[in-house]
């Protein structure tokens, strides 16, 4: 059995659409578990009354577009790509700083930076040109690694005929998994011990940037002539615990959302609504290989749909709820944001480039 050469680079383009070129220094290879890039295109055909059915027809718009399904991990590759959906890049004021990225916000100019993804398949090269972040989720449950997929959408596949790379990876260590991960609320995550919850047995969620991928055409082309513009921003997610939560049991942590509460009852949190003071976020999820190699997300404001939960048998009950990341216009002017750090080379060697 042949010893396949598979791969996916990404590399940040000065402009839009123009590809890296192949040997560039930028590329940063990632730790990928699939991919599945491809271009397609819409066919436009004449109906002519000469003829009883179509008789001509030519290529219309083309679109490329594609998915990186991986383990969550600290490295370049992973941070590149979560550029790409936050906008912002604080790399920290020393080595021992978090680096962070937040949301362009309101009002602002600049663009979510766009990508030359290259990918090896077998025997040939296939770049991808002009791709920006439609979105990433995560999910992380019991027993398993932590994961990340990020979709993307763009101008055009330039080539399949590629030479290929022999570059590796330079990330040695290892993802988070689901003993590596931790869910505060009302407070950033950590895991020093009696800060996190100990009652979540699942979390997924997702950050939409919605492009408008229409908008990026026209009459001078058959590929996207400009970035595709992001429109109405989503994040939402969902959590289950392995028990019904309540309000009176003392048992529970602070800021979780209480089935009671979220039913209607009165108290501060009576309309699913969790906005805490300042920048402190309502949900932080914490992703750690150790202190040096993590990822935060924090959602600082959260609106929660009514939990839902039953039992079955004598199957053990559980409670899972709902939940819509909202901007910020108090506290951290954004709806979400990250802090993390990584000791893989290739952040300042590649990434940073």
């Amino acid at each position: 059995m042949a010893n396949h050469t598979r791969y996916v680079r990404i590399a940040k383009e000065a402009t839009y659409g123009t590809a890296i070129a192949h040997d560039h220094a930028s590329f940063v290879v990632g730790e990928v578990e699939s991919e599945s890039f491809q271009q397609s295109y819409d066919v436009m055909k004449r109906s002519d009354m000469n003829y009883y059915g179509a008789a001509k027809a030519i290529v219309s718009k083309k679109t490329a577009e594609g998915s990186i399904s991986m383990a969550l991990q600290p490295d370049g590759f992973t941070f590149s790509l979560l550029h790409g959906i936050f906008g912002n890049d604080n790399p920290g004021s020393s080595a021992d700083a978090a680096r962070t990225f937040t949301e362009l916000g309101n009002g602002s100019s600049a663009e979510l930076p766009s990508y030359t993804i290259a990918i090896g398949r077998d025997e040939h090269e296939h770049i991808f040109a002009g791709q920006v972040i439609e979105s990433i989720s995560v999910s992380a449950s019991v027993g398993e690694y932590s994961m990340l997929t990020v979709n993307t959408i763009g101008a055009k596949q330039t080539s399949a005929t590629g030479a290929l790379k022999t570059a590796l990876p330079t990330y040695t260590g290892d993802a988070a998994h689901f003993a590596k991960s931790f869910v505060n609320f009302d407070e950033a995550a950590t895991s020093s011990s009696g800060g996190f919850s100990n009652l979540v047995q699942s979390i997924d969620f997702e950050i939409k940037t919605n492009r408008d991928i229409e908008n990026s055409y026209s009459l001078s082309d058959e590929t996207c002539v400009r970035v595709p513009p992001t429109t109405l921003r989503e994040v939402s997610g969902s959590m289950t615990f392995h028990k019904s939560l309540l309000s009176a049991d003392s048992s529970n942590g602070e800021g979780e959302p209480f089935f009671d509460e979220l039913m209607g009852a009165t108290s501060t949190n009576g309309q699913g609504l969790v906005n805490p003071s300042g920048s402190t976020p309502a949900i932080s999820v914490l992703f750690e290989v150790d202190a040096a190699n993590f990822i935060r997300f924090d959602f600082y404001k959260v609106h929660y749909e009514m939990p839902e939960t039953s039992v079955s048998g004598r199957d053990s009950q559980t409670m899972s709820v709902t939940f819509h990341g909202l901007y910020d216009l108090a506290g951290a002017d954004q709806m979400c944001g990250i802090a993390c750090r990584g000791s893989d080379s290739g952040i300042n060697a590649n990434y940073d480039a």
